[in-house]
């Protein structure tokens, strides 16, 4: 019998030969990858590729289960491709990339037009947005997922037919004003905030001019002087702490640290004495009477110690025992410092010098400030922005993923409509274990796919120097219909043309600034008849000027209900033309989701039968 027999019988013959001659995205190679991978190999898919800049750490094991430990350090991208040789068996070719998604030269638009299908893995929100801006140029279909401890989703998307990643708002990180998390901090994260962001930033990390504290930022969030005072103080006294790294031996670099941290600028935070009318005074830390003998007592035996102390993750240190961590990172930090391999140091969570810094120092202004102190693992899960990953979890979205996009190909994608698919949610609440809505269409304030059309600007090289921003003007007038002014903006903020602005409207195209290729242009209709269009520039020696076949909406006709045919992708996987990852942040790889699922109300539906 041969090998692909049940899984022709499963699947149907048709939409199985589909998928064999299929070459499909899948970026990201984390905890909702791994299984991912699995599946998608597993249902016979022709040609995969991988993408993921990230190494495998120590942390990623518990649930990313095609690594071992002997692949800490390597590539996930090109590890994963080969953990899946055992059961490859339809001989799916694999195609592993290490690098940013977002990297244009990496990436360029012509390679995602490869692909007729995007599946998202990612555990980052500004990758996320990335890719989807990617699926809106070249209406690629997209599989967005995600999960988030026992809650998890899939979403299909259909660009400019159903919702887009950017249809609804996403959740943002929390921020604390600079004045409770420098003066009156109450709760541990404000504490841990101040260590990550302020302490360890401002000493170790690269500082720009435009990073520094702001006098009139602070008088938006507080009107008493004296503590504006105090932070500009504080601030320009870690400047000179930041000179000792390189000019001070570590006893006395760290000595100046605690006094000034931990004693000096508590004991002058107390002169301000309204601060304290309603809330606990804090209580300085008094190094060199209490603890500075013990503490030399411990660094005379660092090796028993750093068993006892800095191996025990979910202990919580005493303040002693969070000195001597304190001391031992320091000392290890202004060692590579000072080798000057790295110029600055930047905090990560599985870096143990900049993670045991955090810890220590945190938990050092908790005990100063009557707040509860935390184990170090607690504190990672904090300053990494950790949410907890379930491997089950990620083994139920990734296989939904799987299942949602096999209806994709079964041979009558032309007739569909939204009603064939569904974003599907997963959770622990009773009568809530799976859940399915159907798909909705754009929203119209959707600044990504409701307000904006996107395509794709061919042009040679040879015609950027011919070519005129006028030239270029006319001939989007004359294909979209524009009656009016126009405004043109060149990458994220830069304007080359408005009614009053014209200096540019002879100059060549390759002389101005930032007109190059991977580029985004953004046409804006100065009469609000039509909608925005945004254009990516894409340099093709074969293309004197092609501008993309779209037909711009109106913005004042009402958005109907009706449910919208998807669109097949061209048989030959290139791009449609009616209208596509350098580094991928690394935030926090334990993320499987940077948001929430969505808590919009839709209609519920029966489950998708595949």
């Amino acid at each position: 019998m041969a090998k692909d027999t049940y899984l022709k019988k499963v699947l149907g013959t048709p939409r199985y030969d589909k998928l064999r001659s299929t070459k499909v995205l899948m970026v990201g190679a984390g905890g909702i990858g791994c299984e991912l991978l699995k599946d998608l190999i597993l249902s016979g898919f022709g040609e995969i590729h991988i993408v993921d800049l990230d190494t495998i750490t120590l942390s990623n094991l518990n649930r990313q289960f095609l690594f071992r430990q002997k692949d800490i350090d390597k590539s996930k991208s090109l590890t994963i491709s080969k953990a899946v040789e055992s059961f490859n068996y339809f001989d799916t070719k694999l195609v592993p990339h290490h690098g940013n998604i977002m990297n244009t030269k990496q990436f360029p638009i012509e390679w995602w037009g490869q692909f007729s299908y995007i599946f998202n893995a990612l555990d980052n929100l500004e990758a996320r947005r990335y890719v989807n801006k990617m699926s809106l140029f070249l209406k690629k279909p997209l599989m967005e997922s995600g999960t988030t401890g026992y809650d998890g989703q899939i979403q299909p998307i259909f660009p400019y037919v159903s919702e887009c990643f950017e249809c609804q708002a996403k959740a943002t990180p929390k921020t604390f004003p600079v004045c409770t998390i420098r003066s009156t901090p109450s709760q541990p994260v404000h504490c841990i905030t101040w260590a990550k962001e302020f302490l360890f930033h401002q000493l170790f990390d690269e500082i720009e001019s435009n990073e520094a504290v702001n006098e009139n930022n602070l008088q938006n969030e507080t009107d008493n002087k004296q503590e504006i005072e105090n932070i500009m103080k504080e601030t320009n006294e870690i400047n000179e702490l930041r000179t000792s790294i390189k000019n001070d031996s570590s006893s006395i670099f760290i000595k100046r640290l605690i006094l000034k941290i931990f004693k000096i600028d508590i004991e002058r935070t107390l002169r301000l004495e309204s601060l304290w009318k309603s809330r606990a005074k804090p209580t300085p830390l008094n190094y060199e009477e209490n603890y500075e003998t013990d503490l030399l007592g411990l660094i005379a035996d660092e090796k028993t110690n750093d068993e006892k102390i800095l191996d025990q993750d979910t202990k919580i240190w005493s303040v002693l025992e969070n000195l001597y961590v304190l001391y031992r990172s320091s000392v290890n930090l202004q060692k590579r410092l000072l080798k000057g391999e790295e110029k600055s140091i930047t905090f990560d969570k599985d870096d143990e010098d900049t993670l045991n810094f955090v810890v220590s120092s945190s938990n050092l202004r908790c005990f100063i400030f009557n707040i509860e102190i935390k184990s170090k693992f607690d504190i990672k899960q904090v300053a990494g922005n950790i949410i907890p990953a379930i491997a089950t979890t990620n083994a139920i979205i990734s296989g939904l993923s799987n299942l949602s996009s096999l209806k994709y190909y079964d041979g009558a994608e032309s007739k569909k409509t939204l009603d064939h698919f569904s974003t599907t949610f997963i959770s622990i609440r009773p009568n809530k274990y799976v859940t399915s809505a159907s798909l909705l269409g754009p929203n119209p304030q959707c600044a990504s796919c409701g307000l904006s059309t996107r395509g794709i600007l061919e042009i040679n090289q040879d015609q950027l120097s011919k070519m005129t921003l006028n030239d270029l003007i006319e001939s989007i007038k004359s294909k979209y219909n524009y009656n009016g002014d126009l405004s043109i903006i060149l990458g994220s903020s830069r304007l080359i043309y408005d009614y009053d602005f014209e200096d540019n409207l002879e100059t060549k195209l390759c002389d101005i600034k930032g007109f190059v290729n991977q580029e985004l242009l953004l046409i804006q209709d100065d009469e609000d008849e039509l909608e925005n269009l945004e254009l990516f520039i894409n340099y093709n020696s074969s293309t004197q000027l092609e501008l993309p076949q779209l037909t711009l909406r109106q913005k004042k006709v009402p958005v109907t209900e009706k449910p919208q045919p998807v669109e097949p992708v061209a048989a030959d996987n290139q791009p449609i033309y009616i209208e596509d990852e350098d580094s991928l942040i690394r935030d926090a790889e334990e993320i499987e989701l940077d948001e929430q699922p969505s808590l919009k109300k839709r209609k519920t539906q029966k489950p998708i039968e595949v």
